[in-house]
């Protein structure tokens, strides 16, 4: 984009000091640490001279650091740039069938606190899950830094919820349908309300590795007791017209299968989720399970090419809809990496119209506890890099 001189179609020098700051900010978010000034200057095309000020304004502000010069060639060293710690922090939390969690997530992206009840949250409904979400939040705020700023909170739910009002359309595994976090969600902190708003718990989870990859296309698949995804295209979310898309779980993989918690037949989750392949396998956990495919066991190898095959059908359903050849795979899928990967990646070179002529990545995330609350902490901290302007006097050292 390049550098405007003056006011255009009625902009004013402070909307386009403005607008302009956003830019950099974005620049320094996605490429952290690993960024210039002048690196910045020639990606916008802007002069060097505005980008120093605005990096200025936003290291005055308390929000962009630098780092130590590096170089040895001729000219100035260049001089790294990366997102201050310990000025604004968000507050992510995740709901989940048997876990509610709450972490304190800076604008780096270090967690500085977590905390998490192991519960039945669908038998202690919307309202009791609210007051443990708060009381989990009063925790990780103690461990808020001196001179942080507390942006919001963004929850991470298994379900499709309407993005403007944060009322659950539909969250079948917990029970929620029609309510609103909203209408219970009573925190406040250095005394004005916390806002709250909230989105699916995939998507949550997309946006960690979108954090550290920012210009990727993937197609990530969650599996707990829901199946869930997101595709990110070129470093957006797709999140379709409602913002409900990435709901993998529910493509009919056995039209003559079992029902689903959703109200239809054979749904992919009725097959992969967690607890459907340890019932399958009669295994009790999943670590159980993980021994038994690695002694051989028959049964465990039984429901493991079932699995495979189901999500053979709905991911190659969603791989030619969507022309994503990039799958990660998420949270229990994860660690069972190495037993899918493979003869998952031959499924999608058979089911994949495009299989044989375009190389299709099959991978793990790597672990990380709470990723979907992670994820939420950093879409609370948003407005922070969307809008820098308007949080430099709060951010002040």
């Amino acid at each position: 984009m390049s550098e405007m001189q003056g006011p255009v179609s009625g902009m004013t020098q402070a909307v386009m000091r403005s607008s302009n700051l956003a830019l950099v900010m974005r620049k320094v978010a996605d490429h952290s640490g690993r960024i210039s000034r002048a690196d910045i200057a020639h990606q916008l095309g802007m002069t060097r001279s505005t980008v120093s000020r605005l990096v200025d304004d936003l290291i005055d502000g308390g929000l962009v650091a630098e780092g130590a010069a590096s170089g040895t060639g001729r000219g100035r060293p260049a001089v790294p740039l990366s997102l201050r710690r310990g000025t604004a922090l968000g507050l992510g939390l995740q709901v989940g069938v048997g876990r509610l969690a709450a972490v304190l997530v800076d604008l780096d992206g270090t967690v500085e606190a977590t905390a998490e009840t192991m519960t039945d949250v669908p038998k202690l409904g919307l309202a009791a899950s609210v007051e443990e979400l708060q009381r989990l939040s009063g925790q990780v705020l103690g461990s808020l830094p001196g001179g942080g700023h507390l942006i919001g909170a963004f929850a991470a739910i298994p379900g499709l919820l309407d993005l403007r009002s944060g009322r659950v359309v539909r969250a079948p595994n917990l029970g929620w349908d029609g309510e609103s976090l909203g209408a219970h969600w009573t925190l406040t902190h250095e005394g004005g309300r916390v806002p709250l708003a909230a989105a699916n718990d995939a998507t949550c989870a997309a946006v960690t590795v979108m954090r550290s990859d920012p210009d990727s296309s993937f197609l990530l698949l969650c599996g707990d007791v829901g199946i869930g995804g997101a595709l990110c295209r070129d470093g957006t979310l797709v999140l379709g017209e409602h913002g409900w898309s990435g709901e993998l779980g529910h493509i009919c993989v056995d039209p003559r299968g079992v029902p689903c918690r959703c109200g239809s037949i054979g749904c992919m989750e009725t097959i992969v989720s967690l607890p459907a392949v340890l019932s399958a396998s009669r295994q009790p956990s999943l670590e159980a399970y993980r021994r038994a495919l690695t002694n051989g066991d028959e049964r465990a190898e039984s429901v493991l090419r079932r699995t495979v095959g189901a999500l053979g059908i709905g991911l190659g359903a969603a791989m030619n809809v969507w022309d994503v050849s990039t799958i990660r795979l998420c949270c229990y899928f994860a660690e069972l990496e190495p037993w899918l990967r493979e003869p998952l990646t031959r499924q999608l070179m058979g089911r994949v119209v495009w299989g044989r002529k375009a190389h299709i990545d099959v991978g793990a995330l790597p672990a990380l506890q709470l990723r979907p609350a992670i994820g939420a902490g950093l879409i609370a901290l948003g407005p922070v890099v969307k809008d820098p302007d308007s949080f430099l006097t709060r951010g002040a050292a």
